[in-house]
């Protein structure tokens, strides 16, 4: 496959051309094609696609895309472009990259409250199962928000994940709701 170049408008990052935005949303359902609220897997989405950072920079470590901005943007080069306009991007795109090396299908969660949701198998195949929230070692967490964060991923039929880094690994949590 021959690498898809694209260039940074105004801190957007979006494949015009139809069929090279086809070819990335079908390898994993990678970014948002522009005006659709969900694509049906399997149909050619004919539209230009919108990607996220985190998409964007996994896709230039995998050799599938490159981004332009005056000129052609190394990988490290780009992470330092996303880390000035995308708060604590590193660590996020730890936790989405190593969620994307196991096979799993990462969206963003915003809508959520949380950072990701994750898929087993992509949108429109299944539904998500975990809204995963990324946050440093020493964060402290009130307990009105874990609480919050579980009602919210109990309404919606997922498990909700907090992320954290301890040296190189890191350590996923899950709060679940039981009752008695």
């Amino acid at each position: 496959m021959k690498v898809i170049t694209i260039d940074i408008t105004s801190n957007s990052l979006t494949v015009w051309d139809i069929a090279d935005a086809n070819k990335i949303y079908s390898m994993g359902f990678f970014g948002k094609p522009l005006g659709v609220r969900k694509a049906t897997p399997g149909v050619a989405i004919n539209r230009p696609l919108s990607l996220s950072y985190f998409d964007t920079l996994y896709l230039i470590e995998k050799g599938v895309l490159q981004v332009k901005k005056n000129n052609v943007l190394s990988a490290e080069e780009f992470m330092e472009y996303a880390v000035e306009v995308y708060e604590e991007f590193r660590e996020k795109y730890q936790v989405y990259k190593e969620f994307r090396d196991l096979g799993y299908i990462v969206r963003p969660g915003l809508k959520f409250g949380t950072d990701f949701i994750i898929y087993l198998k992509g949108p429109g195949i299944d539904h998500s199962k975990w809204a995963v929230l990324v946050e440093k070692n020493d964060t402290e967490l009130s307990t009105i928000n874990i609480v919050r964060a579980g009602r919210l991923a109990h309404s919606v039929k997922k498990t909700f994940l907090i992320a954290t880094k301890t040296t190189n690994k890191h350590k996923f949590f899950s709060f679940s709701r039981f009752k008695l």
